[in-house]
C-alpha cells in the first residue's frame, strides 16, 4: 500500500513539474505576442517627425488608441506583462524602444532570441550591451543571468 502511494506521489510531482514547464512557455509565447502587437500599434504612432522628442513616453497614446494587448494589466498609467513587471514604450526620435521587466531567465531567453531577429534593430538585456541584429541563444543564455531580467528593444525607421 505504501509503494502505492509513493508511485501516486511521484506520478502527481512529476505531472504538476510538466504542467508548470507548460505554463511557462505559454507565458513567453503569449509575452512574445504581446510585444509584437505593442511594436506594432507603436509604428501606427509615427508622423512626419518621428514619434515626438527622444524619452518621450508612448504608453499614453498606446493606451489611447488601445494599442495594448487587452491580456495585458493596466493600471494608473502603468502596463504590465504577464510576469507582473513594467512595460515601457519611450521614443528615440525617429524610432522607439520598448522594455519589459522581471522575467524569468526561461522567458529572458525564449524572447530575446525570438523577437529580436524579426522586428528590432538592437537588443540590450539587462545592464549588457546593445546586440544588433539577431540574438543567439548562447549570448541570450549569458547575459539573462538572474530570476528577473529585463530586455529593451529599440526600433528605428
Amino acid at each position: 500500500m505504501i509503494i502505492v502511494l509513493i508511485i501516486i506521489a511521484i506520478g502527481v510531482g512529476l505531472g504538476l513539474a510538466a504542467a508548470a514547464g507548460m505554463f511557462s512557455s505559454s507565458n513567453a509565447n503569449e509575452e512574445q505576442r504581446n510585444i509584437s502587437v505593442i511594436a506594432a500599434n507603436a509604428r501606427a504612432l509615427k508622423t512626419s517627425s518621428g514619434y515626438g522628442s527622444s524619452g518621450t513616453n508612448l504608453i499614453p497614446s498606446l493606451i489611447a488608441i488601445n494599442g495594448v494587448p487587452k491580456n495585458m494589466s493596466v493600471s494608473s498609467g502603468v502596463v504590465y506583462n504577464v510576469y507582473g513587471g513594467s512595460v515601457t514604450v519611450s521614443s528615440t526620435g525617429m524610432g522607439f524602444s520598448i522594455t519589459t521587466s522581471k522575467l524569468p531567465q526561461d522567458a529572458c531567453i525564449t524572447l530575446a532570441t525570438k523577437i529580436a531577429k524579426n522586428t528590432f534593430e538592437q537588443t540590450k538585456i539587462n545592464s549588457g550591451s546593445a546586440i544588433t541584429g539577431e540574438v543567439t541563444t548562447a549570448a541570450a543564455t549569458q547575459a539573462c543571468s538572474s530570476d528577473s531580467n529585463s530586455i529593451t528593444w529599440t526600433y528605428s525607421s
